[in-house]
């Protein structure tokens, strides 16, 4: 069994990985389990109120959850794969653990990874990876894996080989903002962005 089926059957029977990306370090659970889910933010000591990404393979699984707009496309096939999260308005059908609430509406932050192992489990999956850096919540995000906690690794069902590339977590935008404004910066510079084009 290669080491991406060990994954992908290890996260549809609901357990949680940590595995590396082209920013940092995560941490994940199957979308489509919700106690998976739970058990990541327990293991994590993470609030549920915070709502965290979903990590997807393509696009067309990012239009499964989220309603994305012409302009929010654009900017996704110019940074897509890459360290951009963007926070956009949830699907009505997207499970309810994962939204985001903002003014009222459902909201859900999405990436692509620039990653070939991660994509690969990615796209093995129905609807994306619950993701978030590999610490617990409070903690710097582990840009290589001797930096990751060993009582985290300890309590997640599989810790893959490989390494993270970057040093920095992702840019994260919030495009149900006009202009679009930045939660957090990281390696795609939010002044260079445009959803002009």
């Amino acid at each position: 069994m290669s080491l991406v089926d060990k994954a992908v059957d290890i996260l549809q029977a609901g357990g949680v990985i940590i595995f590396p990306t082209d920013t940092v370090w995560g941490i994940g659970a199957s979308l489509a389990n919700p106690q998976a889910v739970k058990k990541l933010y327990q293991i994590k000591k993470r609030n549920r109120s915070q709502p965290t990404a979903v990590l997807v393979g393509s696009i067309v699984q990012a239009k499964q959850l989220a309603e994305l707009d012409k302009k929010s496309l654009s900017l996704l096939n110019q940074y897509w794969p890459g360290g951009l999260t963007v926070v956009v308005k949830a699907k009505e059908k997207t499970p309810s653990f994962i939204k985001g609430r903002k003014k009222g509406r459902a909201t859900i932050g999405l990436r692509m990874p620039d990653h070939q192992l991660c994509l690969k489990i990615l796209k093995k999956l129905p609807l994306g990876l619950v993701a978030a850096s590999a610490n617990f919540a409070g903690q710097p995000a582990p840009t290589k894996r001797k930096e990751i906690d060993p009582r985290l690794i300890n309590q997640a069902d599989l810790l893959l080989s490989g390494q993270s590339r970057g040093k920095l977590a992702s840019t994260v935008l919030d495009l149900t903002e006009k202009p679009f404004k930045a939660l957090r910066k990281g390696p795609v510079v939010p002044e260079k962005l445009t959803l002009d084009k």
